[in-house]
């Protein structure tokens, strides 16, 4: 057993709070590399990854200014929010044209990507967090950022050091696990 695996899959958790520095353009790849490694049935890689970093992060809270603003004070909250990390990696949901592998099972893999970019990032040292909310789901602003008719925005991925000490959330207790073993080969069992 690899318990240094374990404990790292256990410990996991979301960094609210980051600063700088972010992860540079060659650590993005390695990061962005080991999403490629997640499960994906006919290898569709039904995800893109739009790197927003430094300057580019003004333009990405203009966008979300425009677009989801409805006061002149929300309009400044959301410029602040894209200052909370160094580096945004905006995840897309590109599902392929596939008769044989469901959409629903494609945003599954995307969803797994979107994770392991989070996991690998904090492999190299860094935090992170994934937010959606209605920069995720507003279509004049994917239009925006280059999305086509058929893909969405997954998430947001902010990337960065960590400013502060990590707590662990609460986890389930064993008892209190989503997990049934209730299913018995006897319920197969035919009369």
């Amino acid at each position: 057993m690899n318990s240094v695996l374990m404990a790292y899959l256990n410990e996991r958790r979301s960094a609210p709070i980051l600063e700088a520095p972010g992860p540079g353009r060659a650590q993005i790849q390695e990061i962005v590399t080991c999403a490629c490694s997640v499960p994906d049935h006919r290898r569709l890689v039904p995800w893109r990854v739009i790197a927003v970093e430094d300057g580019s992060r003004e333009l990405l809270g203009e966008l979300w200014a425009r677009h989801l603003a409805e006061s002149v004070n929300e309009a400044a909250s959301l410029m602040r929010n894209v200052r909370r990390a160094p580096v945004i990696l905006v995840c897309v949901f590109s599902p392929k044209q596939q008769v044989k592998v469901p959409r629903d099972e494609q945003l599954i893999t995307a969803g797994l990507a979107s994770y392991t970019i989070l996991m690998a990032a904090n492999a190299l040292g860094f935090g992170g967090y994934w937010r959606t909310g209605r920069a995720a789901y507003n279509r004049p602003l994917a239009e925006e950022l280059g999305l086509e008719e058929h893909e969405s925005i997954a998430g947001y991925l902010y990337l960065g050091t960590v400013a502060e000490p990590l707590t662990l959330r609460p986890r389930p207790t064993v008892d209190k696990l989503p997990l049934d073993f209730a299913f018995q080969a006897s319920a197969l069992e035919c009369n």
